[in-house]
C-alpha cells in the first residue's frame, strides 16, 4: 500500500508539473509572436519612411526643375521682349529709310525730267530733235546727192535717217510734225552693193517691205536708193538730189 501511495503522489506529481509546463510554453509563443508583430510594424514603418525620403527627393527635383523651367521661361520672355523691341525698331528705320528713299526718288524723277527739258531745248537750239527712242535727228534741206548725204552724217558721228523709220510712231515724229512735209529726203537705205539686197546705214535687217510705197522699188539697176515722202518709200537714182535726215545715238 505504501509504495501504490507512493506511485500515486510521483504520478501527481508528474500529472501537474506537465501541467504546468503546458501553461507556461504558450505565454512564451505569445510573446514570440508579440515579437514578430513588433519587428513587423518596424519594418513597414522604416519602409513607409524610407518611401516617403524617396518621394521627398523627387518632390525636391520637381521643385528644382520646376524652379529651372521658371527661371528658362522667363529668360525666354525677356528675350522675346528683346527680340519685338528689336524688330519694332527696325521697322520703324526701315519704315525711315522708304520715306528718304521715295523722297529721293521724287528729287532724282524731279531733275531728271527738268534735265530733260534743258536737254531738249538744247537739242531744239542745235537743231537736233530727240524722239521716243531716244535717238536724235536733224534735218538738212541743202539739196545734195545720196552720197554726199551719207557723209556729211558720218561726219557729225550720225547717219542717214533708218531706226526712226522703221518705227511709225518715231517716223511719224520725226516727219509730219517736225521735218519735211511733203518733201522728198534721203533716208539710209539702198542696194548699192547687190541689186535686189536692200540694206540700212544702221546695220538693222529687219524687212524693207513695210516702208514701200505702192508698186516700189521699181527702178531696177539705175533707182539703188532710197527716199521718203510720207506714208512712204520710193527707189531713185542715187545721183539725183534731196535733202537728208541725219539719226544718232544720244551721248
Amino acid at each position: 500500500m505504501e509504495c501504490y501511495a507512493n506511485f500515486q503522489s510521483q504520478n501527481i506529481y508528474e500529472t501537474a508539473q506537465t501541467a504546468s509546463e503546458s501553461q507556461t510554453i504558450p505565454k512564451q509563443d505569445n510573446k514570440e509572436a508579440t515579437n514578430k508583430k513588433t519587428l513587423f510594424v518596424l519594418a513597414i514603418s522604416s519602409g513607409l519612411h524610407n518611401e516617403m525620403n524617396r518621394m521627398k527627393d523627387k518632390l525636391d527635383k520637381m521643385s528644382e526643375i520646376d524652379s529651372s523651367l521658371a527661371s528658362h521661361i522667363n529668360d525666354t520672355q525677356k528675350t522675346s521682349s528683346s527680340i519685338k523691341h528689336e524688330l519694332k525698331n527696325m521697322k520703324n528705320g526701315l519704315s525711315q529709310l522708304d520715306s528718304k528713299i521715295l523722297i529721293g526718288d521724287n528729287n532724282l524723277k524731279a531733275n531728271l525730267s527738268e534735265a530733260n527739258l534743258r536737254m531738249n531745248k538744247m537739242f531744239s537750239i542745235s537743231g537736233w530733235f530727240r524722239a521716243s527712242n531716244n535717238l536724235i535727228y536733224k534735218r538738212f534741206t541743202d539739196f545734195v546727192n545720196y552720197a554726199t548725204a551719207k557723209a556729211q552724217c558720218e561726219e557729225m558721228g550720225a547717219r542717214l535717217v533708218s531706226t526712226g523709220i522703221r518705227n511709225n510712231q518715231v517716223k511719224n515724229e520725226i516727219f509730219p510734225k517736225h521735218y519735211l512735209t511733203g518733201a522728198y529726203a534721203w533716208i539710209g537705205l539702198d542696194d548699192i552693193s547687190k541689186e535686189g539686197i536692200w540694206v540700212w546705214s544702221d546695220g538693222g535687217n529687219e524687212s524693207t517691205s513695210a516702208i514701200w510705197q505702192s508698186s516700189q522699188p521699181n527702178g531696177g539697176r539705175k533707182e539703188n536708193c532710197a527716199v521718203i515722202v510720207l506714208p512712204g518709200a520710193f527707189d531713185i537714182a542715187c545721183s539725183g538730189v534731196q535733202r537728208f535726215v541725219c539719226e544718232r545715238e544720244f551721248a
